[in-house]
């Protein structure tokens, strides 16, 4: 029964009959990348697949009997890493079946994920449908309060996107066997804690990513004024220093948090935040070039280190990117451009 139930919302699941079924091109010897929609004999397709550790994904989804049945074939290969690449969107039976089901997986900036309950032909509710999604996405780690909370507030007929940053908060990621980071309690945490709690010096050692992140999304101090009495206290900022440069907070937080330090601490300067913020992403060039705040933090860091013309590129492609992905821009990241502009036109002087 299961096979004859689409998961993708109706506009996709009439692309999807239209379409090809998916299609496993093999980028190199340990990566395949999977397009197009889930029909039937893909299961066999992914069977019949030479062994490999990478799946990257760009799927709007479709059977979701056929989906969870390459997800059974992921589970007895084991160690199969699932990857939403920038531009890429991975959808309905896509996201719950195949990439929930990868050993580590991961969202890169750029990437989405889309997220919906099923629904019958007739567009009613596909309970047992829902059963089977949720069980498969649980038994690979994902929180049930998640899962429960997706099925809950999301129409088979919407679709719920999640970028990088929201699908890592949410633990649908998974950087490392080990990760343990990200359990979607953290995001609800996070979210009810706006506004954030002031945290005072005698309690900045027990402030938390939770509270640090809180702080950055809604701190309205986002540019320097070179006083060190500006914004949190000292040893709060300090504090949230240390607990942006802990392999245990998820690197996206990590990275939201860096970008509010960088711009409301006159002393952040001195950690090298750009730097911190490439190692964290593992110096991959792919995943900065597609994330407005990284570009924003190595602009700032070219500003302060005197490279005006620098600062300008890298501050523009961040007012592009975090245009297209919001439809606005920070007013304190267009006065960075400003500033940068009239520095760099008095270097050519």
């Amino acid at each position: 029964m299961l096979r004859r139930i689409a998961i993708a919302a109706s506009l996709l699941l009439a692309v999807a009959t239209e379409a090809d079924a998916m299609t496993f091109t093999r980028r190199d010897l340990q990566t395949v990348y999977a397009s197009g929609p889930i029909e039937e004999n893909d299961a066999a397709k992914f069977a019949a697949l030479p062994k490999f550790e990478t799946l990257e994904l760009d799927s709007p989804g479709g059977l979701v009997g056929e989906a969870l049945a390459i997800a059974a074939r992921m589970d007895a290969r084991g160690g199969i890493r699932t990857v939403v690449r920038a531009g890429a969107s991975c959808a309905s039976a896509c996201a719950m079946a195949l990439f929930v089901s990868g050993k580590t997986r991961v969202v890169y900036m750029g990437g989405r994920l889309g997220i919906h309950s099923c629904r019958n032909p007739d567009g009613t509710p596909a309970l047992e449908c829902n059963k089977a999604m949720a069980a498969n996405a649980t038994a690979h780690g994902v929180p049930w309060g998640v899962i429960e909370g997706f099925g809950k507030y999301t129409k088979p007929s919407d679709m719920m996107w999640l970028g990088a940053e929201d699908s890592e908060c949410w633990g649908l990621m998974k950087w490392s066997v080990e990760d343990t980071s990200n359990n979607g309690v953290d995001c609800y945490r996070w979210a009810s804690r706006i506004p954030a709690e002031e945290v005072t010096p005698a309690s900045a050692n027990e402030a938390d990513y939770i509270a640090c992140r809180a702080n950055a999304a809604t701190s309205r101090t986002y540019v320097s004024t070179g006083r060190d009495s500006q914004g949190r206290s000292a040893a709060y900022r300090t504090a949230c220093e240390r607990i942006a440069a802990d392999p245990k907070t998820p690197k996206y937080a990590a990275i939201d948090i860096i970008m509010w330090l960088t711009l409301s601490d006159p002393n952040m300067s001195a950690q090298k935040p750009g730097t911190l913020m490439v190692t964290i992403l593992d110096r991959d060039d792919k995943q900065i070039v597609n994330c407005w705040k990284c570009l924003a933090i190595v602009g700032i860091s070219e500003a302060m280190r005197g490279y005006p013309r620098e600062a300008l590129e890298d501050f523009r492609k961040a007012v592009n990117l975090v245009r297209r992905e919001t439809g606005s821009v920070p007013a304190w990241l267009t006065a960075s451009v400003d500033t940068a502009a009239a520095e760099a036109a008095k270097q050519d002087r």
